[in-house]
């Protein structure tokens, strides 16, 4: 029987060890609790969404548009709460392999110190004794390395298994209590200093509501709408864009001399934004 090398027995469960190294992986599960008798530390209202509402007024050439601002709020109750984070941890199948060859290496160690002439060199033939015999020292270097790679590999594993408990995180928070949607005090206010524009045919015109949310437009000759003069009454389509409430389609009247005496109004409201 061929002598077994402690030294190479030892590099290679060393190897072994790296190899079993068991990798982590974690996640994370938040949960706050507020108590049901808990007071608000702060209360805020806030506008959730807001509309725009435009009104206008033709009278021949002239055109008036007011725009208001049509506001939702919400009230939002701060509160104190307690924050829990739960840390989830799982090991990977190579924690079992940690063990599975600690178990092994401590096995060879108890064998090599029980039978240590399993593991010496062959026999020689001792004169003295007339007979032959197997050295026990070897045996007994090999029980001690594999006793010391078991254990490494048994610490190893344990070391894992401690790193792969759960963890409870608690911290103080504050916690957000929302109510419901519900039109603003006062619910409508001018929109005042917005970019408007007018799209009516190919022709585009600009304007800036004042602080009472009001903008007036000229608008284009009738010659310049139709190459032919259509002397019936009729409705031009026209584009009123008003910043994020985007496109109001809004409706004129031609000819203009039609609103001189009763001007042509209308309203027109963008959707929430």
């Amino acid at each position: 029987m061929r002598e077994v090398r402690p030294i190479q027995a030892a590099l290679g469960l060393v190897a072994a060890l790296a190899a079993a190294c068991s990798q982590i992986t974690s996640e994370s599960e938040i949960r706050t609790i507020v108590r049901p008798d808990a007071r608000p530390l702060v209360e805020e209202t806030k506008v959730v969404a807001v509309a725009v509402e435009a009104r206008w007024s033709q009278r021949g050439r002239d055109l008036t548009v007011d725009l208001r601002e049509r506001r939702s709020c919400q009230k939002v109750a701060h509160l104190a709460a307690r924050q829990e984070e739960r840390i989830v941890r799982k090991p990977d199948a190579m924690i079992y392999f940690e063990y599975g060859l600690a178990a092994v290496a401590l096995g060879v160690s108890a064998l090599a110190f029980a039978r240590p002439e399993l593991f010496a060199a062959e026999a020689s033939y001792d004169e003295d004794r007339m007979q032959y015999i197997r050295d026990p020292k070897t045996g007994r270097r090999v029980g001690g390395v594999f006793t010391a790679v078991g254990l490494g590999l048994l610490t190893a594993g344990i070391v894992d298994s401690v790193r792969a408990r759960d963890r409870v995180v608690v911290s103080d928070t504050v916690a957000l209590r929302e109510g419901p949607v519900q039109p603003c005090e006062p619910p409508e206010a001018p929109a005042s200093g917005r970019a408007v524009e007018l799209a009516v045919g190919e022709q585009t015109l600009a304007g800036t509501s004042d602080g009472e949310g009001r903008v007036r437009f000229v608008l284009p000759a009738e010659n310049e709408m139709s190459p032919e003069t259509d002397p019936s009454p009729r409705a031009l389509a026209a584009t009123l864009r008003v910043g994020f409430a985007g496109a109001l389609p809004i409706t004129l009247v031609a000819p203009y001399a039609d609103t001189t005496a009763a001007p042509h109004t209308g309203t027109v409201q963008s959707g929430p934004q």
